[in-house]
């Protein structure tokens, strides 16, 4: 999941030349902001933090949302990935620097383990709740898938590299994103859609928006990085922090929220609500 902190992965710290015209925050450039600890540490394991302790304080169940079967999966999925978001930016902000900092092989490991358990987080749970597979059939099932992205994205990069010779070294992570975003709308558009014939319409528009949202942010990452590394735009790392929020500070709270919200149960009758 790691995103935070470089366009030498999806999110980490950039190491590319941009303008450095006009202050950010009381920083002398955005990147320089986008580096710092500010945005890539505590801006983004802040909101996270919090959602665990209001889980700790509720101290009940949150009912049986939108699906009864799955209400036991998403709590424990929730509560896991809350940790791990706060795990992320630590073990590859700080501890990384402890280890040697970027571009050693701490730094590579940690990297690439966490942005695929990115994806994997939002795999495992469009095909946990649009089955017909569950239990560990849907975890492998979403692993699969996760290394479809990094696999389509290292291809096309190299194709385009021998193309073009020139091309920075970074814009594999822009491939990367991009791969990303069409999967998610691609799943969201037709796979998801033919595999919850026989869902709630309520469940249904909530797996196809937690793929819409995933796609949001890979997104924002790519128009971001666009901004950087063909333009050489500062102001591209400010826009990169809106992504990074999304990613880490909003996903699992309104994963949860979504799931469990009284606002949401009374769709769960098919007779309620037509279909997407």
């Amino acid at each position: 999941m790691s995103r935070a902190t470089t366009v030498a992965s999806p999110g980490r710290e950039g190491r590319v030349s941009v303008s450095r015209r006009g202050g950010a925050l009381g920083f002398e450039s955005w990147q320089a902001f986008y580096e710092s600890d500010a945005q890539g540490l505590y801006g983004v394991i802040a909101l996270p933090l919090a959602f665990l302790v209001y889980l700790a304080l509720r101290g009940r169940s949150a009912g049986p949302g939108l699906c009864a079967a799955d209400a036991s999966f998403v709590r424990r999925y929730g509560i896991a990935f809350a940790f791990l978001t706060v795990l992320d930016p630590l073990a590859t902000g700080p501890l990384v620097r402890v280890l040697g900092g970027a571009g050693t092989k701490a730094d590579l490991v940690l990297s690439c383990f966490f942005v695929l358990l990115g994806d994997f987080r939002v795999f495992w749970l469009l095909f946990r709740l649009s089955g017909p597979r569950v239990g560990r059939a849907a975890a492998v099932e979403a692993a699969g898938w996760t290394l479809l992205v990094p696999a389509a994205a290292l291809s096309l990069h190299a194709g385009l590299g021998a193309a073009y010779p020139r091309l920075p070294e970074n814009t594999l992570w822009l491939v990367y994103e991009l791969c990303f975003t069409v999967l998610a709308l691609v799943l969201r558009a037709y796979l998801l859609r033919a595999r919850m014939g026989s869902a709630s319409p309520a469940l249904r528009r909530f797996v196809r928006a937690v793929a819409g949202y995933a796609a949001l942010y890979y997104a924002l990452w790519a128009i971001s990085d666009t901004l950087i590394l063909v333009f050489g735009l500062d102001a591209g790392w400010a826009l990169r922090a809106v992504p990074n929020q999304l990613y880490y500070a909003w996903y699992v709270p309104l994963v949860w929220f979504g799931f469990f919200s009284p606002a949401f149960r009374g769709l769960r009758s098919p007779g309620k609500v037509g279909s997407p």
